[in-house]
């Protein structure tokens, strides 16, 4: 039987591309459905529930890798004059260094576009009346964790969780 993710830790180029490569659990419903994501809605727009998670990851001494805004023709560095209707991914680092990324090995998932994966990434898109909402990756995802990865979700999770209280 082929395990049907590959996991690896790297600094750069795999992390960005899957930023704002656009692919990923943040439009696929089928992903919600089984549980592999989690969506919350933020009491806040994108860009003060964006700028509230890299506050709360830096209170709570979690490195941020980067803010990115996701797919479309604005890809790239996600800057504070962007446009609250777009899609940002924030990318926590790891306590051990770098940032993981799942890269799946199922044709079906490449065909679709969800090559990478970013555990710890956070994706912030535009919901209903004015309010955003947040795209995680559920801990019980079925995926085999290398070790530390299960502490490090815990603190993606409390970041998040501070980020939103009102």
């Amino acid at each position: 039987m082929k395990n049907p993710l590959r996991f690896w830790r790297t600094g750069a180029v795999a992390v960005v591309l899957a930023a704002i490569g656009g692919a990923g659990f943040a439009d696929d419903a089928d992903a919600m459905v089984e549980g592999s994501v989690l969506c919350i809605t933020s009491p806040y727009d994108v860009d003060e529930t964006v700028h509230r998670i890299e506050l709360s990851a830096r209170q709570r001494g979690v490195a941020v890798f980067g803010c990115f805004a996701q797919g479309g023709h604005g890809a790239g560095v996600a800057r504070s004059e962007g446009g609250a209707g777009e899609v940002r991914v924030v990318v926590l680092e790891s306590a051990q260094g770098g940032t993981p990324v799942w890269m799946t090995a199922d044709e079906a998932h490449a065909s679709e576009g969800r090559i990478f994966e970013l555990p710890l990434g956070i994706r912030v898109r535009p919901g209903g009346d004015g309010r955003a909402e947040v795209w995680v990756e559920a801990r019980n995802a079925g995926n085999e964790m290398p070790q530390g990865l299960e502490r490090d979700l815990a603190a993606r999770d409390e970041v998040v969780r501070a980020a939103l209280r009102t």
